[in-house]
């Protein structure tokens, strides 16, 4: 016979998805297309271990508050279904409990709502908790004595959401909905408030500057802020253990494969998920025709693998070499890539914020010389001018007294007068008695341009932040609004992007133009003996010149092709 703390116990593992799922549930097994007992790790190796864990024990902040989970990943690793497969032992065996999910499609919603239907009828018919009614439709609600009810909605629904509360919530697939961003604004009023309400968002990555980038971008921003809400999680594509496939023993590996396996074998790529690239490639049309899709279906890293926007204001092009590149992830408020050297020369440039605005203040260090600008220092943090004066001027005398550009618009006046008062000597002059750099619609496009220039040729990135904010950069610097029109609103506006989504790409504007006003060093170690300036030589007589040293019989001498320093 059952004692009162055994049927205690019970309840509360059966209330466990961690502890019940694996136990008692069975899930349609995407490798044989047949029914199985459930196990986390037959499709991945963190992802749907992960998803169990935080329906079972979430993280909550200092206030006990539940944190909401964002997730990146993959196609085809089974986080829609497991998300939601995770939530129904909590509404069966939680009386009162209301799980809702969103899907982008009423055809995507049938098809979950399909899947838990069959987990509820699989499961042990001794410890199934009896249903209310069996004609819902995507819905399954449970005796009221001893569970909730589950809800599956779709998003091409108008104001989807309104009016409800639920103590577990589930958006799937984020970056089909037809208006993510909108609809969110209507849910999240409803959840904000709950202590305990759980909380997952999950798609694959998609066009860069979507309401779901921005998403993800803000829930990774907040990730290391213990306070905040929201936290996310990602995944490459190899963390799904379907997508790998063994090589024939004479495979020859090509030379972006081998790039490919150096950068992020380390991560945990192998040669297998690289066998698996290559048959994608080769057997789906669209992919052989667009190889660079591939990285949105199935992700390397949290960066690359976005679509270009078509209002981008950086084209791919001028990022691409950064996103390729390895980059450091950011820790506010202020990091260092490189110590100062003694020799070099450097510029800052500064993005002010005010005393009640709400954007960040940032400010980006480069180090100058001839055709290499590289990213040595960045700060970005939501402190007044008085204080972030204070950190300009100690990154400044760190850096060898560097130029520093302030943005002269509005607050910057604020941080322009305490670096005078502060007797700072090397402030960058728009002209004549007037310090600062004043940025207008014409002034803007111009150093748009200079930035790209930049990007495509002298620049060096290091922060991985920076990059991922140049991605979502739409000219929102051309359209903010002021800190004085929110005052008077009382407000940010609904419709604009929060302001500090670029405040690292406006300091990185100030710090080119600061680099174009310096003279231009030679690079330390650049050989400048036997050098060849083919800027006045005609095409057809370097072709010429090239074929006469091709047919020497004597070697050829060392030749170093260098640009001439360009004219200011």
């Amino acid at each position: 016979m059952t004692t009162p703390l055994q049927a205690q116990r019970l309840l509360k593992a059966l209330q466990t998805p961690s502890t019940s799922l694996p136990a008692y549930g069975q899930v349609h097994d995407l490798a044989t297309g047949r029914f199985k007992k459930y196990n986390p790790g037959d499709l991945t190796r963190t992802l749907q271990q992960d998803i169990l864990a935080y329906y079972s024990n979430p993280p909550r902040t200092p206030s006990g508050h539940t944190r909401w989970i964002t997730i990146l990943a993959s196609r085809q690793v089974g986080k829609s279904t497991s998300a939601d497969m995770a939530a129904y032992p909590l509404a069966a065996y939680t009386p009162g409990w209301d799980h809702v999910t969103i899907a982008d499609t009423r055809d995507r919603a049938d098809y979950l709502h399909k899947r838990i239907h069959h987990l509820h009828l699989r499961w042990p018919e001794q410890l199934r908790t009896p249903t209310v009614s069996q004609r819902e439709s995507r819905q399954l609600s449970f005796d009221p004595l001893h569970g909730g009810r589950m809800r599956v909605l779709s998003a091409e629904s108008g104001a989807v959401g309104v009016g409800q509360s639920p103590d577990s919530f589930h958006a799937s697939e984020c970056h089909l909905w037809s208006d993510f961003e909108g609809s969110m604004f209507l849910i999240t009023p409803s959840l904000r408030n709950r202590q305990n309400a759980l909380v997952l968002f999950e798609a694959t990555p998609w066009e860069r500057g979507s309401s779901w980038h921005e998403h993800y971008l803000m829930a990774k921003e907040a990730t290391s802020q213990p306070h905040a809400r929201h936290f996310a999680r990602f995944y490459p594509f190899w963390d799904g253990l379907l997508n790998a496939r063994v090589p024939p023993s004479d495979t020859v590996w090509d030379l972006e494969e081998i790039r490919l396996y150096e950068r992020y074998h380390k991560d945990g790529l192998t040669w297998d998920n690289l066998f698996f690239r290559r048959l994608a490639l080769q057997e789906d049309a669209e992919l052989r025709r667009h190889p660079e899709r591939f990285v949105v279906m199935y992700p390397f890293d949290d960066v690359g693998c976005w679509i270009s926007s078509t209002n981008a204001a950086i084209p791919t092009r001028a990022l691409q070499k950064h996103i390729d590149a390895p980059l450091v992830s950011w820790e506010a408020p202020y990091m260092e890539y490189e110590a100062p050297k003694s020799d070099a020369i450097y510029a800052i440039g500064v993005d002010p914020s005010g005393y009640a605005a709400r954007d960040h203040a940032s400010f980006q260090v480069l180090k100058v010389y001839d055709r290499h600008w590289e990213q040595v220092a960045c700060f970005a943090d939501h402190v007044d001018p008085l204080t972030f004066h204070r950190h300009i001027l100690r990154a400044a005398e760190r850096y060898n007294g560097a130029l520093v550009t302030v943005e002269s618009n509005g607050v910057g006046q604020a941080v322009l007068s305490l670096l005078d008062q502060a007797e700072y000597g090397n402030l960058f002059y728009e002209r004549k008695f007037t310090p600062g750099l004043t940025t207008t619609s014409k002034s803007l496009d111009r150093m748009t341009g200079h930035l790209i220039d930049s990007l495509l040729d002298d620049l060096i990135l290091h922060d991985k932040n920076t990059v991922e904010q140049l991605q979502t950069y739409k000219n929102d610097k051309r359209i903010e609004e002021g800190a004085g029109l929110e005052l008077v609103r009382g407000g940010p506006s609904p419709r604009r992007r929060d302001r500090h989504h670029w405040d690292k790409v406006s300091a990185l504007l100030m710090a080119i133009q600061a680099a174009r006003a310096l003279p231009q060093r030679p690079f330390p170690h650049t050989p400048i003996d036997s050098t060849a300036l083919f800027s006045e030589m005609p095409y057809d007589r370097q072709q010429k010149y090239r074929a006469t040293i091709a047919g020497d019989k004597k070697p050829a001498p060392r030749l170093t092709y260098r640009l001439p320093t360009r004219r200011k």
